[in-house]
């Protein structure tokens, strides 16, 4: 994904600096942040804020609520960072964290564009609601995620099946990406033979410019 360097306003060095959030930054993806983000302008930022990525939760400081952080794993060259997405967040850039600064040690200045590659990650999926058609032989399921970050719910198939039954949560490895389908999935499944077993067939849903494979797991106990 190819994005070009801007200005933010300079809200980021505070939010970075809270240790309610720090410690989700390394304990979810493995960075400790620098106080302070890299914005850059994407076409994809409205993709991205439909798609469900790895949830950093909101908490309450001196009575102020403050917000969750949709996460999404990413390289800049060899740099491990993750783009961030604010549930209130209204800005039309996306802001990428690292634990470097990610403007004076790649040299960047506003107008630059940079190339941002995702890598493989996982994601706990949410409850989902099975709504089925009773009284028919073959009826159709709406799966609602309590996830409010997925704003339509997806539709498959079932045969016979009665009622709404409520599913628990699920184990998702995930590559979100754009272009060769078949070179990225080999990269998500060589990903995650070495950590996990893979439970379901792949999934591909397709986003129009960016797409993501997924694959339900379980953790290896040998």
């Amino acid at each position: 994904m190819m994005g070009i360097v801007t200005s933010g306003r300079k809200k980021a060095k505070n939010f970075m600096s809270m240790e309610e959030y720090k410690k989700q930054f390394k304990e979810e993806l493995g960075i400790n942040p620098y106080a302070g983000t890299l914005n850059i302008l994407s076409p994809y930022k409205k993709i991205l804020e439909e798609m469900d990525g790895i949830m950093v939760r909101g908490f309450i400081r001196k009575g102020k609520k403050y917000g969750g952080v949709k996460c999404f794993p990413v390289k800049i060259g060899r740099l491990k960072a993750a783009i961030v997405i604010p549930e209130k967040s209204k800005e039309e850039y996306l802001e990428i964290i690292s634990k470097h600064n990610l403007r004076e040690k790649l040299q960047l200045k506003d107008g630059d564009k940079i190339k941002i590659k995702f890598v493989p990650f996982l994601k706990w999926r949410r409850k989902y609601l099975l709504d089925c058609e009773e009284g028919k032989k073959k009826a159709r399921i709406k799966i609602y995620y309590e996830n409010p970050l997925l704003k339509n719910p997806l539709i498959e198939g079932c045969e016979e099946r009665k009622g709404n039954k409520v599913l628990p949560s699920r184990i998702v490895a995930s590559m979100i990406f754009e272009g060769n389908e078949k070179e990225n999935f080999k990269k998500l499944l060589t990903w995650t033979k070495k950590r996990y077993s893979i439970m379901y067939p792949p999934i591909l849903i397709d986003y129009g410019q960016l797409k993501e494979w997924q694959l339900e797991i379980k953790w290896n106990t040998a």
